[in-house]
């Protein structure tokens, strides 16, 4: 029986995405920078955003509030 792991596999960027990153606008990156805060937000417990004062409900009024 094989097994394989790809845990240790490479979880860089392929070549078409650093191509896209080349010619990003700083709109762009402003989103994917948002976006990210966004997910990095919801994975949060709800204790933890209490902790951040963050509502659940909130999360995206603090990320398109807040400055980057």
């Amino acid at each position: 029986m094989a097994y394989f792991d790809n845990s240790f596999a490479s979880s860089s960027a392929t070549l078409r995405q650093r191509m896209a990153r080349l010619f990003e606008t700083p709109f762009d990156r402003r989103y994917r920078q948002r976006t990210a805060q966004v997910e990095a937000l919801r994975a949060m417990s709800d204790t933890d955003l209490a902790t951040r004062g963050v509502a659940r409900e909130d999360i995206l009024f603090h990320v398109f509030t807040s400055k980057l």
